[in-house]
């Protein structure tokens, strides 16, 4: 049994249609075949009655003129010997039987003769008719004519070859055959075309069926595919057999799933993105909060340093040192800018500034960055070079390079500084 996932198929459905299809025509040309066959049987069996009518009316002439029985029963053995004849009734003249004669019960099935005997006219009723049907015979009756002359003494003595004659009728001759023969000629047909009929089915089912497995073969994997890219497997490029609308459906297929590749290859560069942003955006509401944290400290250690300055008025020796506290606070105060800015909480601003003034004011820091091992040189142009930056920026790269270059020096050496005018 089918199961209503196999009945459901896009390849049993055509199979199905296939099949219904060739049966409907097959039953077509049987329907018409059985038609015209028939139609032949029973002129084909029409013929034959006639033809033995005439035959035994030619033939039993003499005898129905002279009414001889016996000899009759000698023409009519003949006719008798054919297969379809039931019966033969000879009449004279006056339409009196002059014989009958029957097919004997052996030579023919019990239900033909039952049925062929019953419907056989004795009496002469068919005066006008060549043949007509009953139930299950059909009669055919030919009269049986004689020559005559009109002067026979005049013919027989003077031999004349064209004396005129005329014909007359001296009895007739009725064939009765068997119309049951046309039913077994049917159901032999209807035999021979079932049979027929189911090997044709069975044959073109099996072809249709190879070709619709055959053809519908890629849809399948096709299906197999899709499922897989539906649940995120990874998949190969369907092999495209033919260049007809299933491989063009194959080429569609294999380039959606290279698009759907790059597509998820994007996804994840895109969500590699975000994650690292959403680190950055949490490094740099650290930063924020670490530098206002520390820009309070700062505020406080400037006020109290200002304080003891205030204080410290006459002590030069202990005010050069708050100086350099007041120094360093202002470079912390800078660096939590700096911070800021990497936070992107405080937007950058650009002025137009001498970068050689920048390095001269950097040049402590930069001295305290390179350490004792490194000799620091700063070779400066003598005009004035101006560009458009942010000075906590600029101070931020150039601490930076002096940084990376002392740690690529860890044996000692010389970093040098210069700028050019153009």
């Amino acid at each position: 049994m089918l199961t209503d996932k196999a009945r459901g198929s896009f390849s049993f459905r055509i199979f199905k249609s296939f099949a219904l299809s060739i049966l409907l025509v097959f039953a077509a040309f049987t329907s018409v075949f059985i038609y015209y066959e028939n139609k032949a049987v029973r002129n084909d069996l029409y013929k034959e009655g006639k033809m033995l009518a005439d035959l035994l009316a030619y033939n039993a002439r003499t005898w129905v003129f002279a009414e001889n029985k016996e000899m009759l029963k000698d023409a009519v053995k003949g006719i008798l010997d054919q297969k379809n004849v039931l019966a033969v009734v000879i009449y004279n003249a006056d339409k009196k039987t002059l014989l009958i004669e029957k097919r004997e019960a052996k030579q023919t099935s019990r239900n033909t003769i039952h049925t062929g005997l019953e419907s056989i006219e004795v009496s002469f009723v068919q005066e006008a008719a060549e043949s007509a049907e009953t139930e299950g015979t059909i009669n055919f009756l030919s009269p049986v004519k004689l020559d005559t002359y009109k002067n026979p003494e005049e013919a027989f003595y003077l031999d004349l070859e064209h004396t005129q004659t005329k014909q007359t009728v001296i009895g007739y001759v009725k064939v009765i055959m068997d119309k049951s023969m046309l039913r077994r000629e049917m159901n032999a047909i209807l035999l021979r075309n079932g049979l027929t009929a189911l090997v044709l089915l069975f044959l073109g089912s099996s072809a249709i069926y190879v070709s619709v497995r055959r053809a519908t073969r890629p849809l399948t994997r096709l299906a197999e595919s899709a499922r897989s890219l539906g649940r995120g497997e990874t998949i190969e490029k369907i092999p495209v057999e033919t260049m007809d609308e299933i491989g063009r459906l194959a080429i569609d297929f294999n380039a959606m799933s290279d698009n759907l590749k790059k597509r998820e290859e994007e996804k994840e560069a895109l969500e590699e993105r975000l994650r690292h942003a959403q680190k950055m955006e949490a490094i740099g509401t650290l930063a924020r909060g670490i530098a206002h944290d520390f820009n309070n400290i700062l505020a406080t250690l400037r006020g109290s340093i200002y304080l003891m300055e205030k204080k410290l008025q006459e002590r030069i020796d202990i005010k050069q040192y708050t100086g350099q506290v007041h120094n360093s606070i202002t470079k912390a105060q800078n660096l939590v800018r700096s911070l800021l800015t990497f936070s992107r909480t405080q937007k950058i601003e650009l002025y137009p500034m001498d970068i050689n003034s920048i390095i001269r004011k950097l040049q402590p820091m930069l001295l305290s960055i390179a350490g004792e091992n490194i000799r620091l040189q700063i070779a400066l142009c003598d005009e004035a070079l101006m560009v458009l930056t942010d000075r906590l920026p600029m101070e931020q790269i150039l601490m930076n390079l002096c940084s990376n270059a002392r740690d690529s020096m860890s044996a000692g050496g010389s970093i040098t500084i210069s700028t050019k005018c153009s």
